[in-house]
């Protein structure tokens, strides 16, 4: 058995308890179940998204990327690989 311990806002950990507990969990089970579940799925259980990011999905950012393709698209751009670093 070990101990997690995160930092997370006052509001969220209050708001987060009064969903669990009305369902009849605590903390500790709701957090085991979470963990359980992601093994399970070998993943997060449930989608990820970035689509309410306001800096992500900002028009600024939008505007640039497609500047980038069209660079790219039009043979003016170059094409970087990623390397991963083991």
């Amino acid at each position: 058995m070990t101990t997690i311990s995160a930092k997370i806002e006052n509001e969220d950990k209050s708001l987060f308890e009064s969903i669990i507990n009305s369902i009849g969990l605590n903390v500790t089970s709701a957090i085991t179940a979470f963990v359980k579940a992601t093994i399970r799925e070998n993943g997060i259980p449930f989608a990820l998204k970035a689509a309410d990011d306001p800096y992500i999905y900002s028009e600024e950012n939008m505007k640039y990327l497609r500047q980038g393709i069209a660079q790219i698209e039009s043979g003016k751009g170059q094409v970087h690989e990623l390397k991963e670093k083991l």
